[in-house]
């Protein structure tokens, strides 16, 4: 007997369906089948299906499957149909290279440029066999973060309920990862006279890559280099034109910025800060002071160079560890302006304490509490998640109890 691909819900009822609908009922363990199969038949467990991703690549990376009892870890990539992975090319895209699943609404055969290993999941197939199902029961505008799997973690239950003991984790977090940043640059201020640069310059480089995001901090610190400090200062009114042309020498990763951080927006804004040359009165700052760290906040996003948010991350990524640094500074701050909140920080959030706490009270008020949130994803999130009953983090003896 032949089995269309097409749902039978929709056949039905001809309800409208996307791409999003299927995206949220692959992350969603109420909507997700519990029983899946591969196209080849092989049982598939979904141990954990992923960080939905919000920038450039595959819909969902970190994912953790088990097929036909081998582990799989690595992205996940969500169709209509197998024959648009091949119609977007992402055989020819390293960012799709670590996927592991394939995953579609309607069946067909799969795409022979999957990466090796990686199985294909008609998803629609299962869901149609629901005869309760209905894409209209899928609130899309409620994913991701209002639909995070239930927060039964070990860090939750040790934090999520303890405020007090939550505070001291994120800020000996931050603090910690704010000395990391001093002691780095520290060894580049005292490296050895055949690769050092100069203190402004180093400076300069620094602020660079932080204005170039985390998407793009190479290519931003790479124009620092290509177009010296000393060079910006030579010629102020050519800083614009440089930083483009040099611009065109590299790739850079645009996907899911709004157009205001678009790069070059932001290199335009940088040649105008730089070539005016205010900024370096941070260097010889030493009132990190709560007040002082707004006063130098909003200097800067009323200058027109960069808006609060990152003013605030450039505060926490190079204004205070060049402090420390340079004993400016005696000791991180408990307290600084806050920066945007990004994904992992609503990550480790979340795992930490539950979808129900108030952002503003619990980190986002405080960009040190950010930073340990940043700190805490990388040092222990990556590294352990899913399998968060190996984290040492909830048991960890340094933290006051």
């Amino acid at each position: 007997m032949k089995v269309s691909s097409e749902c039978a819900c929709l056949r039905r009822r001809r309800e409208v369906l996307t791409e999003r609908h299927v995206q949220a009922a692959w992350y969603d363990r109420s909507i997700r089948p519990e029983a899946l199969f591969s196209s080849d038949g092989e049982r598939v467990r979904v141990i954990h299906p992923g960080n939905w991703n919000l920038g450039p690549g595959p819909d969902f990376k970190n994912a953790v499957l088990e097929v036909d009892g081998r582990k799989l870890a690595g992205d996940v990539e969500v169709h209509m149909a197998p024959q648009d992975w091949t119609s977007h090319a992402h055989a020819r895209n390293a960012e799709y290279g670590h996927v592991i699943a394939h995953v579609t609404w309607n069946g067909g055969p799969s795409p022979e440029t999957l990466p090796h290993g990686a199985v294909s999941i008609w998803l629609g197939r299962f869901l149609s066999a629901d005869p309760g199902f209905s894409p209209d029961q899928i609130d899309v505008a409620a994913y991701p973060f209002a639909k995070f799997p239930v927060p039964d973690r070990p860090c939750f239950v040790r934090f999520g309920r303890d405020s007090d003991l939550a505070e001291a984790l994120l800020l000996d977090m931050g603090a910690l990862r704010l000395g990391l940043k001093a002691r780095r640059i520290q060894r580049l201020l005292n490296a050895p006279s055949r690769c050092k640069v100069g203190r402004e310059q180093l400076f300069y480089s620094e602020t660079m890559s932080a204005l170039g995001y985390s998407r793009n901090t190479d290519g931003f610190r790479a124009i620092a280099s290509a177009i010296p400090l000393d060079v910006i200062r030579a010629e102020p009114w050519n800083a614009e034109s440089a930083f483009l042309v040099a611009a065109q020498c590299h790739f850079w990763r645009r996907g899911g910025m709004r157009p205001h951080n678009f790069p070059d927006v932001r290199l335009r804004s940088a040649a105008r800060l730089f070539a005016k040359g205010e900024i370096f009165s941070v260097l010889d700052e030493t009132d990190f002071s709560p007040q002082n760290c707004r006063r130098i906040v909003k200097a800067l996003a009323e200058g027109g160079f960069v808006g609060k948010g990152r003013a605030a991350a450039l505060m926490a990524n190079v204004f205070v560890p060049f402090a420390l640094a340079e004993g400016r500074l005696a000791a991180p701050p408990r307290w600084l302006p806050p920066e945007d909140v990004s994904e992992p920080v609503r990550l480790a959030a979340f795992r930490l304490f539950g979808r129900d706490c108030n952002p503003a009270s619990a980190y986002a008020s405080n960009g040190v509490k950010i930073q340990g949130l940043l700190q805490i994803h990388r040092d222990y999130c990556l590294k352990i998640f899913p399998d968060c009953d190996t984290c040492p983090l909830p048991s960890s003896e340094c933290i006051a109890s």
